[in-house]
């Protein structure tokens, strides 16, 4: 993820400790974890999240993230707690506003724009077929966050899959952002269009994008935990479809699609 070290300057902090045997709570080993809470000079520390491969444990008092690493198997087990890791640089991003997304990250001239779509709608051909004008900066998972200008700004993310099954060797540098302009949810077409969509339903395929992001994170929790989750990211895409424009982009097979986006992206 081409990530530089961090300073120590009081930004929140994901710690992690690789011990299936002792436990850190926040730079202080206790014996084995709890299996619901405990306490250290008046603090609480709670399980955040389980996942088969690691636990995340919060604190009520303090913003930092523990990630216990449970298991040490190969790179496969690696690459998916990093994946599943992510779940609160996603949980804050959403709280203050922004959404990750089912979508592949395109850039022209400074401008991002999102091709969003399922796992079958051709994010990663599309990426493979724009012209070198065009800067393809990842094809599957995006975050957007909504900084302090009260702007959207999009981050590219890795192709997990392309590291868990395909063995990759790709580096991707996810600190790199761009201003988010537009939002294409792709869809095969016989003929190259750009269709633009109203907020209402920009709003519920932009919920529908980060809800294919988020739900494998919500799955120990309980139901109107993932109530509050959905209705916090209705909400943020909401907010988003006011601001930035979305289409349905008729993608044919062997049209020249990008310059349908390049007409609205002027």
């Amino acid at each position: 993820m081409e990530l530089d070290e961090g300073a120590i300057n009081g930004s929140h902090e994901l710690i992690f400790c690789k011990s299936a045997n002792t436990h850190v709570v926040l730079n202080r080993m206790i014996d084995s974890p709890p299996s619901k809470s405990c306490s250290y000079g008046g603090r609480s520390y709670l399980p955040f999240y389980y996942h088969r491969t690691l636990r995340l444990w919060c604190n009520n008092s303090i913003p930092d993230f523990e990630c216990e690493v449970l298991f040490n198997n190969g790179a496969k087990i690696d690459f998916i707690s990093m994946w599943f890791a992510l779940h609160p640089i996603y949980q804050r991003s959403i709280c203050k506003g922004g959404l990750p997304f089912h979508a592949g990250l395109v850039e022209l001239d400074g401008r991002g724009a999102l091709l969003a779509g399922s796992g079958d709608t051709g994010k990663s051909t599309c990426c493979l077929r724009l012209p070198d004008h065009w800067k393809p900066l990842c094809d599957d998972e995006t975050l957007v966050v909504f900084d302090k200008q009260k702007k959207y700004r999009a981050h590219p993310f890795p192709t997990w899959s392309d590291y868990i099954w395909r063995q990759s060797e790709k580096t991707l540098d996810v600190q790199y952002s761009v201003p988010l302009s537009k939002v294409f949810f792709l869809e095969q077409s016989d003929i190259d269009e750009v269709v633009p969509i109203g907020e209402g339903e920009a709003a519920l395929l932009m919920s529908e994008s980060a809800m294919q992001i988020c739900e494998k994170f919500w799955r120990n929790a309980s139901e109107e935990e993932q109530r509050k989750s959905r209705e916090k990211l209705f909400n943020n895409a909401c907010k988003m479809a006011k601001q930035i424009p979305a289409y349905r982009l008729g993608v044919s097979r062997h049209g020249r699609f990008w310059e349908k986006m390049e007409q609205v992206l002027v």
